[in-house]
């Protein structure tokens, strides 16, 4: 499924249709990424690569600094997952645009990452056929739903933020995520490049937004959440 939305290329693109598309590949797995790289590379130089990573932490500051036109993210990655990655993307990179590129179907997935700005969705076991189409459509700025995403999803998109994790802040999800993949403070703290102290403040913040104040409870929150996936 594909839906039209501009014409316009964001800020930042290269311009004319015969210029290569910018791409950053961020995914945990490197064989996915060689594989992703593989199939991009061999159109006729219509599509660079220009970064990649499997650490999602290390995403935003890669993509800040590069500039590509698009980020084709997966959701599982280490240290932040792909949803939240997105988020900050669209928050700060407005020349950026991004292709969640996933093995997960399930609607809380596609309606978070389009409510976080996502310019397309598009799962894995389709990727060999529509990657290219996917990529091409996100970089002229259109929204692109792959075959397997609901026809209907859109109607579940809400702008509404009910849910108290919309008001975590982007380093109360790193923690949050980091307390759910087992990391103890201190290494949370290392990972993060701050005070163990000022780890366990954010650990308080988010679990009073959240209403949760035990440890196992937070972790079945996040796995339920979708935030880590086992």
């Amino acid at each position: 499924m594909r839906r039209k939305q501009s014409q316009v290329r964001p800020e930042g693109s290269n311009g004319g249709e015969s210029d290569s598309v910018t791409i950053y590949l961020a995914d945990d797995h490197a064989v996915v990424r060689e594989g992703l790289a593989s199939l991009l590379g061999g159109d006729g130089g219509r599509f660079t690569i220009i970064g990649q990573t499997g650490d999602g932490l290390a995403v935003l500051a890669d993509v800040k600094r590069l500039k590509p036109q698009v980020v084709v993210l997966d959701i599982t990655m280490p240290g932040l997952n792909g949803l939240d990655v997105c988020r900050d993307i669209v928050k700060r990179c407005g020349c950026t645009n991004v292709l969640i590129l996933s093995m997960h179907s399930d609607p809380q997935f596609i309606v978070r990452a389009i409510e976080y700005g996502a310019r397309g969705y598009l799962l894995k076991e389709s990727a060999t056929t529509q990657l290219r189409e996917a990529v091409s459509a996100v970089a002229c700025g259109e929204l692109y739903l792959g075959p397997g995403v609901p026809r209907d999803i859109l109607e579940q998109v809400t702008k509404s933020h009910e849910d108290p994790y919309e008001r975590l802040t982007s380093r109360e999800r790193q923690v949050l995520q980091m307390i759910a993949e087992g990391k103890i403070n201190r290494k949370i703290a290392k990972k993060l490049g701050l005070s163990v102290k000022t780890v366990d403040t954010h650990r308080m913040r988010l679990m009073n937004k959240l209403d949760i104040h035990d440890q196992i409870s937070l972790v079945k929150y996040a796995l339920r959440k979708g935030i880590v996936i086992i």
